[in-house]
């Protein structure tokens, strides 16, 4: 069902099997119209959505209107881009409701910010893809586009599962733990978080000021690109990091493996996506290292968990108030454990973090991307859960560029994540390392 992404023109494929930087190349040129690409968009979405419920809601009416009014009118860098928007980022056209009956019948006043500036460039929301609630964990009706029977991941579920199905090309998200890159590990597809900060998240439902990161899913790293270039100018600058130099490319790319293993039980098939993907970057002429875990890492995920527990707990009841008590059993329980966490705890837990951050500086010195599992393994069979974000954590909390590279997949067609992460706070070199990273993956394997 997902549709294999290609760097030939347009041709005679179909408006869902086009990246959407082909969409735009096709537009551009008069090969197709605003209304063509997104028409076939949206009867893409009445043939497969039925199944895979990634739209909370496409107004097909309101879109295709939309599309016409756009076909003779140039309107910016992003001149007809569909784009699905998740269901915790503000849109005044369309109902938010942040994945949670308490606001099915929630009608912003405006944009999110990141909506807004999308459109001024030309794009076009399709629809509003469905969260998890509030951004946590419970699942929504969204199914696995390569297996219906497997979730899609959180809490961007109905992003990664659009892209993957080829009713949109890109997608928002958010992460706050590792609701962008496990969804896209569990859907095969590109799912980037950007640095902390990079882009305003005004009009995004909060969770955690420390970790809510704006997020993207493509099928392309030159559909990432195209996203970013177009949202970074509405960036709030984030913390203060170092950034990273990018080394000439006449000098060898440089990777680093991380298998993870003392921050969860990695299965066997993400251990060998891990060598397959070192293998062909090493026949491609990069230099692939072992990366031993900095002692300071080995807590990351717990000190995110207790930053997001109690940042979720101040949030939730500062929106909600009363209403708290209405929420799902599993979210109440964070909120529970962010109310009964220590000061001390919390506080020790940002000072540890910054003592982590302390390693990225000789780390990026000697390598350009860290290579991990982007999830446990496979996704996981039922739509009762929406798999461990363990994988995920840490890099949040530190708040560098990851993104999952959907590169292999299993014997029976699974996607299995490997997860790149730059080390240090620099998106437009870590895209261009994830840039090379794809062409290197691209090539014939050695006989």
């Amino acid at each position: 069902m997902s549709p294999s992404p290609s760097s030939r023109g347009s041709g005679g494929r179909q408006p869902f099997e086009l990246s959407g930087s082909e969409s735009l190349a096709a537009v551009a040129t008069g090969e197709r119209t605003v209304s063509e690409i997104v028409g076939g968009l949206v009867e893409r979405v009445r043939q497969v959505d039925g199944e895979i419920g990634a739209f909370r809601i496409c107004d097909a009416d309101a879109v295709l209107r939309l599309a016409k009014d756009l076909d003779d009118t140039v309107a910016g860098p992003l001149w007809g881009l569909a784009v699905g928007v998740k269901d915790v980022i503000d849109t005044a056209d369309l109902p938010t409701g942040y994945g949670s009956p308490l606001f099915a019948d929630h009608r912003p006043a405006e944009d999110a910010r990141a909506v807004a500036t999308l459109r001024r460039a030309g794009a076009i929301v399709l629809g509003k893809t469905e969260s998890t609630e509030f951004a946590m964990y419970q699942p929504t009706r969204t199914r696995n586009p390569v297996d219906p029977a497997r979730t899609p991941g959180g809490s961007s579920s109905g992003s990664a599962a659009a892209v993957a199905a080829g009713m949109v090309p890109v997608a928002l998200g958010t992460q706050t733990a590792g609701s962008v890159v496990r969804p896209a590990a569990y859907c095969g597809v590109y799912g980037y978080k950007p640095a902390w900060g990079w882009s305003s998240t005004d009009g995004i439902w909060r969770l955690s000021e420390r970790l809510d990161t704006l997020g993207m899913f493509a099928r392309t790293v030159a559909d990432l690109e195209l996203l970013h270039r177009a949202l970074v100018h509405e960036s709030h600058g984030g913390p203060s990091r170092p950034t990273s130099q990018r080394r000439p490319t006449s000098l060898p790319r440089r990777a680093a493996v991380l298998s993870a293993g003392s921050w969860g039980d990695v299965d066997h098939d993400v251990l060998e996506a891990l060598d397959r993907v070192a293998g062909r970057l090493e026949d491609a002429g990069w230099r692939v290292s072992e990366l031993v875990m900095p002692h300071t890492w080995h807590r990351l995920p717990e000190h995110h968990q207790t930053v997001m527990a109690v940042e979720v707990a101040k949030n939730l009841h500062a929106v909600l108030g009363p209403r708290v008590e209405l929420i799902s059993d599993g979210a109440r329980r964070i909120v529970e454990h962010g109310d009964a966490l220590p000061a001390r705890e919390y506080l020790g837990a940002l000072e540890a973090t910054e003592e982590a951050r302390n390693h990225l500086v000789p780390l990026a010195e000697a390598t350009d991307v860290v290579l991990a599992p982007s999830a446990l393994g496979v996704a996981p069979l039922g739509l009762d859960a929406t798999g461990d974000p363990v994988m995920c954590r840490a890099w949040t909390l530190l708040g560098v560029p990851a993104a999952n590279v959907p590169f292999h997949r299993r014997g029976d067609g699974l996607p299995v994540g490997v997860q790149a992460i730059a080390p240090h706070y620099d998106d437009p070199a870590f895209l261009g390392d994830l840039s090379s990273l794809e062409t290197a993956l691209s090539q014939e394997e050695s006989p």
